[in-house]
């Protein structure tokens, strides 16, 4: 290991001048030097740090790659050719996500039916490098943000979804007898006209690593869905202008 790196570990790191192993030290010691301070604290820290080190551990890769993964591999080529080589796709994601210096992103849309029969339009990338970079990025950044969602969210969420869900709204109606409408509202295209600098703005608010602020502009943000999305909704507001009731479907 080299003396400079090991004298001062907040220095700027050449990464690309290391070896594997000089990485993982790096990374580990690095990781290990936050949590002892945290920990001297004695409480969570408003702004987490050195989240493109936890996010570039081997291990927290290797941990993505099998949940990017699960249940899909009889399914699709690009894992099974990615097991050929995971080691050394793995090692190349780490220094991609070091050095913020990754490949140009290729989106493809597909259309997927629900359990309830609708359709939606998904927007998905290549497994390798993107899939397991979502997986890494989640696995680091995902407990604290789960932490900081109201009680009552539901959906996408391990251990609450629909019968969660189901079985608080029967608990309140029993404690609160006197209730007995439900407003239900719906945001068309929700996720596809979230702005970017909105995200932004909330990640800053619980993550104080800059370096991570740039993996997520490239890692999510060069996704643009602006003029697509405009025609969606103009089409689907011509379509229920033609209806005998536009004016209680009128979009606010």
């Amino acid at each position: 290991m080299k003396e400079e790196y090991l004298s001062s570990l907040k220095a700027v790191v050449d990464w690309r001048s290391l070896t594997v192993e000089e990485i993982d030290l790096v990374i580990s010691a690095r990781i290990r030097m936050y949590e002892e301070s945290v920990k001297r604290n004695g409480k969570e820290p408003v702004r987490e740090g050195y989240v493109i080190e936890r996010i570039a551990a081997i291990g927290n890769l290797r941990m993505a790659d099998n949940l990017a993964q699960a249940g899909k591999v009889k399914i699709n080529r690009y894992i099974r050719r990615h097991n050929l080589r995971k080691e050394e796709d793995l090692r190349a994601l780490q220094m991609m996500i070091l050095t913020l210096n990754f490949p140009e992103p290729e989106y493809t849309s597909d259309e997927i039916k629900s359990d309830a029969g609708k359709i939606r339009q998904i927007v998905k990338q290549k497994y390798f490098p993107w899939r397991i970079l979502h997986y890494a990025i989640m696995l680091v950044v995902g407990p604290r943000l789960y932490r900081h969602l109201i009680y009552d969210t539901f959906a996408c969420i391990k251990g609450k979804g629909l019968h969660f869900g189901v079985k608080r709204m029967k608990m309140f109606l029993r404690r609160y007898p006197e209730y007995r409408f439900v407003v239900k509202t719906d945001f068309k295209k929700f996720y596809q006209s979230v702005p970017h600098r909105t995200i932004e703005q909330a990640m800053r608010k619980r993550f104080k690593d800059e370096n991570f602020i740039r993996l997520l502009h490239v890692a999510l943000f060069t996704y643009d869905s602006g003029e697509e999305l405009i025609k969606i909704l103009e089409d689907e507001t011509s379509r229920k202008k033609r209806s005998t009731h536009w004016g209680f479907n009128k979009s606010a």
